[in-house]
Formats: C-alpha cells, structure tokens, sequence
C-alpha cells in the first residue's frame, strides 16, 4: 500500500494525478466513481484495449459540474459515451474510488477522500491510498459498481440540458431525486388494447423459441449456409404471430452475412443466461458495434428485434415508429457515440421510463414498442 497525502508530498512519492494516469493509460477494465466533478484534464487517453468502463458521478446538491462533464464527453472513445452516468437517483452519494484491472490481470485500487475536483488534486489537504488487490476483491469491488450504475442515468448533451447545478456562489438545493430525462408514454384505451395484444404476441414466441435457437446456433457455428439459415428463419418466424414488426429487413437482410449476425446473437442469448444487466449491456454494446464495422445489415431492426423476442425487459426494438416517437420527445443520444453505445443509451433511458409507470399497462420495453406502434399509427395513420 502507497499513502499519497496532498499537498506535503515529498518529491519522490508518486501524485494522485500519476495514478490516474495510469489507471486511464493501462486499464482493460476502468472504473471511475466520484461523488462530484468539477474538472476533467487527463493527460492521457484512455488504453485503446479498454474492453470495459463504468465513469460514476454524483449529482447531490448540484456540485458536478456541466463543463467538466462535456469535457468527460469529448474524451471518451465513441464506444464508450454510454458508460459516463450520472448518480441522480441517490441521496448521499459519496464514495471516491478508481480500479482497473490491466493487460497482466493486476488490479489496483486508489480510495480515498478526493474528489475529481482542481483542488483535489492540488492544494487541497488530502489523503488517499493506493493498494494492489486479489482477484477476488477486485470483483467484489466491481459489482458494487455495477449494483450503483442500475440506480444511475447515462449522461448526454441532452441529460445536461435537463440538470440543474449549483449556481456561481455555490447555492444549491437538494431536492426529491428524479431521472433529468423523461420519455414521454404513450396514453389512451387504444394503447392498452395495443399492449394486451403484444402480451399475446410474446406468449406465442415461447412456442418457437427453442427451436429458433437452435437455427441461429447452427448457422452462428457454420453448419448452415447463409441462404438455408435465412430460408428456415423465415419459414419458423417470418409468418408466425409473434413476430412484432412488418417486413424492411429483407431486401438487404436476404443475401447478407448471416453467420456474423447469429454469431452476435448465440453469444448474448448464451451469456444472458447468467450475467448481470450491465456486463451482458457490455456485451451488446460490443455486438452491434462489430456488426457496424462489417457494415452488417442486419444490426438494426432484426437484432434489436430479437434481442427484444430474448429480453423484452431489457432491450428496445429500433423501427421507424420508435424513431419517430424519441424524436418526439426530442430524445438524441450522446454526440459521435457509436451505434452499440447509443442503443445501450435508449436502453437505459427506456428502462427508466418505465419504472412506476402509470400512463398505460406496459410492464416491459416490448409492451412499450406496441404502445409505441399505436401511437404512430393513431398520430401518422399508417404501419
């Protein structure tokens, strides 16, 4: 264990500004919690074999900062603009920590009384630690984070838009904590009639569901050719009831490669199995993001579909009424995100939307996509 003390450092003790260097430059696994932000000025970026982030800042009494978390914004890498949150639905947030794990499976802890503050890091008196710790309480560590990020709201230009900050004299007012954005639901007898049928919908879904699985299994090893994969897909699901959105995806989706589009799938529905909400959230994130980069047709509205037949309390359907209806809400995701970042942003806002909700029935994001559907069509007069 290392005692870094501000501001009597002697000359040769390492600085907490090193340490965070460090942790940033040398992290395949980084997480950033802090109970507020004032300023952002890494000298480095973060390690470009990063796989996982979770940046966590507190709202309390508006002390954070919009400038310093537009900086945060600008930093991270496009894959990534989806794991800076805000901890808006938590009094009493506090903790100041940074763990990482790196390339070699060392993983090291700074904990402390720092806050991510000019101050902190200066000419404050301050007084943290900086510990090399076993696998096991690295984990430990680890889901405590991910246990505070399922109470915490991504933050993008439009969240900032919505947040209040202390004013310039250092005023504020701590109020009842509420998520900054709000989707707006749809309403009316037509739209709970809407959900009851996308409840009949899912409960015949389970009637094809193994055996789908086992489709997109055989075709994701490269047992079946992209053409037979697609023929049988199509002749098990394209027709049956459950199937949730109208046809779009064929033209391109026909004669596209349907191997790496299964590949993604298996290993989500596989891993969904046993992990939490944010490590599979991770693993999506990364799916859509490889299938951007193979320019895969079928990353938008087949996979959100499926990944919405698999998870429906967890993943929205990405179609033309869902887009129309967020631009509605003037809803944007993070700036320059990539693709898998902004679907893990609409996700977690989605979610939120629907925690105590008393608008309509929907009790879950594929409910919600055919409250979404009704709306549209009551509004724009077609499907």
């Amino acid at each position: 264990m290392k005692v870094i003390l501000h501001p009597v450092n002697g000359p040769t003790t390492v600085s907490l500004t090193n340490l965070y260097d460090r942790a940033v430059s040398e992290a395949v696994e980084l997480f950033i919690v802090s109970a507020y932000l004032t300023e952002w000025k890494p000298k480095r970026n973060i390690n470009k074999n990063c796989e996982e982030l979770s940046f966590i800042v507190g709202t309390d009494f508006g002390l954070t900062r919009k400038d310093a978390c537009k900086a945060v914004l600008s930093w991270l890498p496009k894959e990534m603009k989806s794991d800076f949150l805000a901890a808006d639905k938590i009094s009493g947030f506090h903790p100041k920590l940074v763990l990482w794990k790196t390339r070699t499976g060392e993983c090291h802890l700074v904990l402390g009384s720092s806050n991510l503050t000019q101050a902190a890091f200066s000419t404050n008196y301050e007084a943290n630690a900086f510990f090399t710790i076993p696998e096991g309480q690295y984990e430990e560590i680890k889901d405590w984070v991910y246990s505070i990020r399922l109470q915490c709201s991504p933050i993008s230009e439009d969240w900032l838009e919505g947040y209040k900050e202390a004013d310039k004299t250092g005023q504020a007012r701590e109020g009842k904590k509420s998520a900054v954005i709000t989707l707006s639901l749809p309403s009316g007898k037509d739209i709970n009639k809407a959900i009851k049928r996308r409840k009949a919908q899912q409960k015949k879904f389970m009637e094809i569901r193994d055996a789908l699985i086992e489709l997109i299994n055989k075709c994701a090893a490269g047992k079946t050719p992209n053409e037979v994969f697609y023929d049988d897909m199509m002749a098990l699901w394209g027709h049956h009831p459950s199937r949730f959105q109208g046809r779009g995806f064929e033209i391109l989706g026909k004669h596209s490669d349907w191997k790496d589009t299964c590949a993604s799938l298996y290993a989500i529905v596989a891993k969904g199995k046993s992990a939490s909400i944010v490590a599979l959230d991770n693993l999506v994130r990364k799916e859509i993001d490889r299938l951007t980069s193979l320019e895969n047709p079928n990353r938008g509205a087949w996979l959100s579909e499926m990944l919405c037949h698999f998870f429906p309390d967890r993943y929205p359907i990405l179609n033309k009424p869902v887009k129309v209806w967020l631009q509605h809400n003037r809803f944007r995701g993070p700036r320059k995100a990539s693709e898998g970042a902004l679907y893990i942003d609409l996700s977690m806002k989605m979610r939120d939307t629907l925690v105590n909700n008393k608008t309509n029935t929907a009790k879950d994001l594929s409910e919600l996509d055919h409250a979404i559907w009704q709306w549209y069509d009551r509004k724009f007069g077609e499907k």
